[in-house]
């Protein structure tokens, strides 16, 4: 079992291993572990470089400074929100889509929707429980109280995973034949985006 250590006992430990604090201070590295980011995230970035193979300094990285691993954190940190944020905008486009077409649909009131994918898809009330779990939340508390368990579409996209909104999408695509989630659309668009990097 690895023992714990402080955060002066990591740096001396990073020295053990190779790593540098020219770029960077022991000082600043000493803020960024007690501030940012914790010593375990940090340290897998280093995996990313070689080791010494022979000689005095062998099983030490060679050439890596601590700033190189703030730089990576700093990488993958924007790249995680970039992602994140991607997600986000393409779950709001579905249901705006969603919304859409089953105002739109003479054959929807926007609850039947979800009657009927309850009772057909949904037969051990996975989505019911699932929504009863968030009804801590103030937001989601005042939805669930108010419209428990006949929740008109609108309602119920706020309440559920984007899992279950996927599966609801497929039912409705299923029962009116029209497309919600355009077919490879939304990779197509992620590309775009990824390649404005």
């Amino acid at each position: 079992m690895k023992q714990m250590m402080t955060v002066d006992q990591l740096i001396q430990h990073m020295n053990k291993k190779g790593i540098k604090f020219e770029l960077c201070t022991e000082e600043e590295a000493k803020v960024f572990l007690k501030e940012t980011m914790y010593y375990f995230k940090v340290a897998a970035y280093r995996q990313l470089y070689p080791k010494i193979l022979e000689g005095n300094r062998k099983g030490q990285y060679q050439k890596l400074d601590f700033a190189y691993l703030k730089e990576l954190y700093n990488i993958d940190a924007s790249i995680r929100n970039m992602i994140r944020d991607m997600c986000l905008d393409i779950e709001t486009q579905i249901k705006v889509k969603l919304i859409n077409s089953t105002t739109q649909n003479e054959n929807e009131d926007g609850y039947s929707l979800v009657k009927n994918y309850l009772t057909s898809e949904d037969k051990n009330f996975h989505t019911l429980k699932n929504i009863q779990q968030h009804k801590s939340g103030e937001y989601c508390r005042n939805l669930i109280k108010k419209y428990y368990p006949f929740f008109p579409i609108w309602v119920l996209v706020e309440l559920i995973s984007f899992g279950t909104l996927l599966h609801i999408c497929q039912y409705y695509e299923d029962s009116y034949k029209e497309e919600i989630i355009p077919k490879n659309k939304f990779i197509a668009d992620c590309k775009i985006n990824l390649n404005t990097l």
